[in-house]
């Protein structure tokens, strides 16, 4: 018979033991930098009665269910701003951008932005009835993307399957087109990838039921905050006004820069003479401002992606727990800390992106300029491939090293090194590989892309501006609305992907949490993936 002493200390022990074995981050939805933070104490295991009664020993608690806080005030920190030169040095290149963007606008033609009284009576391109045009484009992209997310929510599974066989349909359809313009590798290419896809469906329509189930659980907790969408489409205004500048720019810079061109006069080996002309200042301001555009782009996605994933990660910790939510509004908490503690963070991992994106830039530009000569193409090519590979292998982990981030407030290099770790030894990755949103996203995208194009190439056709009587903008206009539109959904639905993204290190992190919020998920995610829902932060039992 155990004695009640010898119990008490070895309960002690293993609560010291389980102190120290949590001292770097504060875990299981302890939120850095607000009086709400918990820690949650270490688990224990529940006893037979006896004859002789002893007092019950401490409720088991994982940190979610708000049980005890004895030892939230030693978990507690100090809010920190991590990464703060990053942080200054984004800051400082905006500011320059600013500038130079200020000074290449006003080299834009004085008739730019005037209307002459009627949609079709214009001869500039930068006009009122262009802005009328790129406004209906951001409407209905606006419009689409909230109704096809209320698809998604309707019909989980249906869309899955359907998005799917659209990938192959597109593929095969491409492929074909492809063909009968007789660009023969290109469409043999698209066609052997359509038929092998069609043939995954085979192996990948049990991953489904999985899919599904994930998707309709980031779905309820979207309804459930309603400011993730109403911050998307805060976020996608703030990228639309800041595109719309920086073209601006980019357009007036052409005129601006002709100041700094320099040309000379040479003679080749049959006495001919030619002139070239260089303008080094302008290479250097495109790509100063292409690099901008990147950076300053990628940080307004990524401080949209953290504040969902926190808003997420607060569902996930704090949902049904008896003290409820440690914020009124967790969305807009969310997004304070991404705009000052983790700012920082953010903006070093939209760096490391930038970099690689800019001279992705560089290499395409040298390929445009290098037809005649094949080495250098082939070489530009190559680089370009490779360039492609080691951009999307950092896209991916600072997408979930950004849940870290959002969920810890932990520095962006601490954050990638516990994402690596957490999707190799926890086995993550056979959930992402597994689940299927990515293809729904795609085919959304897609659609709305094709809507939204269509209703620019209206739009001119209808109006007939004269800037257009040749039809030259045509294409362009179409181009442009269709890729617009494209990004404009994604990040409109950025909640779904970042929903997802969270979920998946959430449950990793905690797997009790699921267990209590989704048992369903959760007894599926046990059955097929098991070595996920063993806890990271296990405690030695006795």
């Amino acid at each position: 018979m155990v004695s009640k002493e010898a119990m008490v200390n070895r309960v002690d022990m293993v609560n010291k033991e389980a102190m120290v074995n949590r001292q770097a981050y504060p875990q299981n939805g302890e939120y850095y930098g607000n009086s709400y933070n918990q820690a949650p104490p270490p688990p224990q295991q529940s006893y037979e009665p006896s004859n002789t009664q002893y007092p019950p020993p401490p409720p088991q608690d994982y940190g979610n269910n708000g049980g005890d806080f004895k030892g939230a005030k030693h978990y507690n920190r100090e809010p920190k701003f991590r990464d703060l030169w990053a942080a200054l040095l984004f800051l400082a290149q905006f500011a320059l951008f600013v500038v130079i963007a200020a000074l290449f606008i006003k080299s834009l033609p004085s008739t730019a932005f005037k209307n002459s009284g009627k949609t079709h009576n214009t001869k500039d391109f930068f006009s009122l009835p262009t802005m009328i045009m790129w406004l209906c484009v951001l409407l209905v992209s606006i419009v689409f993307s909230i109704v096809y997310l209320g698809l998604m929510q309707m019909f989980a599974g249906k869309m899955l399957v359907i998005s799917f066989w659209f990938a192959v349909v597109s593929m095969i359809g491409t492929g074909i087109y492809y063909l009968a313009a007789k660009i023969w590798f290109a469409g043999g290419i698209m066609l052997i990838f359509g038929i092998f896809y069609a043939l995954m469906w085979f192996s990948w329509r049990h991953r489904i039921p999985f899919s599904k189930l994930v998707l309709e659980v980031v779905c309820h907790i979207t309804r459930r905050f309603p400011s993730t969408i109403a911050i998307s489409v805060g976020f996608l205004l703030i990228q639309a006004l800041y595109s719309a500048f920086w073209s601006l720019a980019f357009a007036g810079s052409f005129k601006h820069m002709q100041q700094y061109q320099s040309c000379s006069t040479h003679t080749d080996r049959n006495g001919r003479q030619y002139q070239s002309c260089s303008n080094v200042r302008q290479i250097l301001a495109w790509v100063f401002m292409v690099f901008s555009f990147y950076w300053t782009s990628s940080v307004i996605l990524n401080v949209l992606h953290t504040t969902i994933c926190g808003t997420f990660a607060t569902f996930y910790f704090f949902e049904g727990s008896p003290q409820g939510y440690p914020t009124k509004n967790p969305t807009l908490s969310s997004l304070k800390r991404a705009m000052t503690n983790s700012f920082g963070s953010i903006c070093f991992g939209s760096l490391v992106v930038a970099i690689i994106q800019t001279v992705r830039a560089v290499v395409r530009a040298i390929r445009s300029q290098g037809d005649d000569n094949v080495v250098l193409q082939l070489l530009a090519c190559c680089a370009d491939c490779i360039l492609g590979c080691i951009e999307a292998i950092v896209e991916f982990f600072n997408k979930y090293a950004y849940v870290e981030i959002a969920m810890y407030g932990k520095a962006f290099v601490p954050a990638a090194k516990d994402t690596w770790t957490l999707i190799k030894d926890r086995g993550v990755d056979a959930l992402i590989n597994d689940c299927l949103i990515g293809n729904v996203l795609q085919m959304g995208a897609f659609l709305c892309a094709a809507v939204v194009a269509l209703v620019a190439w209206l739009y001119i056709t209808i109006t007939k501006p004269e800037y257009n009587t040749t039809g030259s903008y045509t294409a362009p206009i179409i181009i442009a609305a269709f890729v617009l539109a494209m990004s404009m959904f994604m990040v409109l639905l950025k909640s779904i992907d970042s929903g997802a993204a969270t979920t998946f290190v959430c449950l990793a992190e905690d797997p009790e949490a699921m267990a209590r919020n989704n048992p369903q998920l959760f007894a599926m995610v046990r059955e097929t993936y098991p070595q996920v829902v063993r806890g990271v932060h296990a405690v030695e039992r006795f």
